[in-house]
């Protein structure tokens, strides 16, 4: 997830800045979303042991 998430959060944001479509930027929050998830569940596998 925190592969995912960064990947499609940092692609989207860069097409943005070279001139791709702004809908994309509606992608943008998945990507957040998964970092979050990614993170949390890390923490949570962290402190289960």
């Amino acid at each position: 997830m925190l592969l995912a998430g960064g990947a499609i959060f940092a692609v989207t944001l860069y097409a943005m800045a070279l001139g791709a479509p702004k809908w994309l930027g509606a992608v943008t929050p998945i990507g957040g979303t998964l970092l979050i998830v990614g993170w949390l569940w890390a923490a949570w596998l962290y402190w289960r042991g």
